[in-house]
């Protein structure tokens, strides 16, 4: 009996440092592939604002939002282009344009 309560002490103490260890190391995060990145850029097309993805010469959306309409600073930001890398800034960049 002494032996059974030794056997099983041992077994669940090893238990216990094996869930400890998998809990509290921390584990190596995968890093995001850097090669990837998918670059928009927003610009006048036609009279009207645009997104180009990865500088593609054809818009992969052409909005209704006519860039004459716009205040001159934003005109000159989109005949230049506006390089946004995320769809966050994507979508605030066209909500500050009116979208």
């Amino acid at each position: 009996m002494k032996k059974l309560i030794i056997a099983l002490s041992t077994i669940f103490c090893t238990i216990l440092i094996m869930v400890s260890i998998y809990t509290f190391v921390p584990r190596q995060q995968p890093e995001p592939a850097d090669d990837i990145q998918v670059e928009y850029t927003v610009k006048d097309y036609g009279g009207k604002v645009a997104v180009f993805e990865n500088d593609s010469s054809t818009p992969v959306v052409v909005y209704e939002i006519y860039t004459h309409l716009l205040p001159e600073n934003d005109i000159e930001l989109l005949r230049r282009g506006i390089k946004v890398t995320t769809q966050e800034q994507l979508q605030t960049c066209l909500e500050d344009l009116g979208l």
